[in-house]
């Protein structure tokens, strides 16, 4: 069924399920590793140094993801970064409406880059400690192919806009996307396309919430007790 209009369709994340998908991706890469590679260390001595070489790297993951979305043609003014640990994810964000081209580039930057290149050179050189942050990192951007291989087979008509909430997304097109289901994120309202609805303006370029800064300040008391002691 198609409209004679577009409408905007926006999405919200199945975090349960995204969750659960991320887990399972985890385990399966990590026995197939073991499987080729044998045992494998990666922490060492310094478990707080190995978290925060990991942290880092799904920081990394961001901003392959708005590098993504700048090759694709997105203006590097309107690209936005954030942490919200309460749901289990550092997030990036365009805040301008992107054609099909530009999301599906920016969606598997990070996937491919640091995900299955790194393993694969990690595999080889026996690197250890990237081929862990590789697992790491496809485990997170599991949602990322997920939604690539969802927009991939949408119409190219479908243009991407953020809600305006991380949890969100918007996909706008003249066919009716209701009926393309997918377990990982579903459509919560649908209604006639604006321009304007999707124009950002005034918006934080990064924004952390107050439960990840609660969790780093504990973190930060903790290192330093543990060091004085």
């Amino acid at each position: 069924m198609s409209t004679t209009s577009k409408r905007a369709y926006t999405y919200k994340l199945n975090l349960i399920a995204a969750n659960i998908f991320s887990i399972v991706i985890f385990v399966l890469i990590m026995a197939f590793t073991f499987m080729i590679v044998g045992e494998i260390s990666f922490v060492g001595d310094n478990f707080a140094l190995f978290m925060v070489i990991m942290f880092l790297y799904l920081i990394l993951h961001e901003i392959l993801h708005g590098i993504g979305y700048i090759i694709g043609g997105t203006k590097i003014k309107n690209t936005k970064y954030g942490i919200c640990l309460e749901k289990g994810f550092l997030y990036a964000m365009v805040m301008q409406e992107i054609n099909k081209k530009n999301i599906l580039i920016s969606l598997q930057m990070p996937f491919m880059v640091i995900g299955v290149i790194t393993y694969v050179i990690g595999i080889i050189f026996h690197l250890d400690l990237l081929v862990v942050l590789s697992i790491v990192n496809l485990m997170g951007a599991s949602m990322d192919l997920m939604m690539f291989l969802y927009i991939l087979k949408l119409p190219k008509d479908v243009t991407y806009s953020e809600s305006g909430k991380n949890d969100e997304f918007v996909l706008i097109s003249k066919e009716d996307l209701s009926k393309k289901k997918s377990m990982f994120f579903k459509v919560v309202s649908v209604k006639e396309y604006k321009k304007e609805d999707y124009v950002f303006k005034n918006f934080k370029r990064f924004e952390i919430s107050k439960f990840s800064i609660v969790f780093f300040l504990i973190l930060l008391l903790d290192y330093i007790v543990m060091t004085l002691l």
